[in-house]
């Protein structure tokens, strides 16, 4: 069950934020397959170029997280059950740690707690954070392989703000933009403003 309010925790500040980059925006995708992301699964092991993990993509999802916040915590299970139902359609999932603020053991520790089936990665220098304009944990970015953002924003609507939180969920926003691509309908909603942690310069 998702806790019934979040907590204040070091490193963290938790806001309601808009995201930067607006609603069918898009950006330049050269650069951002040049940036170095580093996986978690792997202790030691070295970057790796963005663009190498996205060669065969239609789409690609980002999932910014952070593994002390509750927020994330509890969407576990939901990315958890969105992953085994769409992450054959076309779309990779890149599960994104932001900062320098957690060990790769804490993040491993994060990974097997909360049985994360996506890929995690950090990304220490904030490159694709503040090239995307993630704001706050959790936040997804759906994009096309031509840069195209699709949807960008909260998972669903199930915090409504700061400590306040629906009994029962009645926006499913990336399910329904996972959906939408799947069909090849168009995403209706492509930008909501999500609850969550901010992401610390550090």
């Amino acid at each position: 069950m998702k806790d019934k309010a979040c907590i204040t925790y070091i490193a963290c500040t938790f806001a309601i934020v808009s995201c930067c980059a607006q609603s069918r925006s898009s950006v330049d995708v050269h650069v951002l397959h040049a940036l170095h992301i580093q996986p978690v699964i792997i202790s030691g092991k070295k970057n790796v170029q963005l663009g190498s993990l996205l060669m065969r993509s239609k789409y690609v999802l980002y999932i910014f997280l952070s593994p002390e916040c509750p927020l994330c915590q509890n969407y576990s299970k939901t990315l958890n059950e969105l992953y085994q139902e769409y992450q054959r359609d076309s779309v990779s999932w890149i599960g994104i740690i932001p900062g320098k603020g957690f060990s790769l053991q804490q993040i491993q520790n994060y990974k097997r707690r909360f049985n994360i089936k996506f890929p995690l990665f950090l990304d220490p220098n904030l490159q694709i954070t503040h090239f995307l304009h993630a704001q706050v944990t959790p936040q997804v970015i759906l994009m096309s392989a031509d840069g195209m953002i699709l949807y960008n924003g909260a998972i669903d609507n199930w915090a409504v703000s700061l400590g306040q939180q629906r009994s029962v969920v009645t926006q499913h926003y990336l399910q329904e933009a996972l959906e939408s691509i799947k069909h090849n309908y168009p995403i209706i909603i492509n930008h909501t403003n999500p609850v969550g942690c901010y992401i610390n310069d550090f």
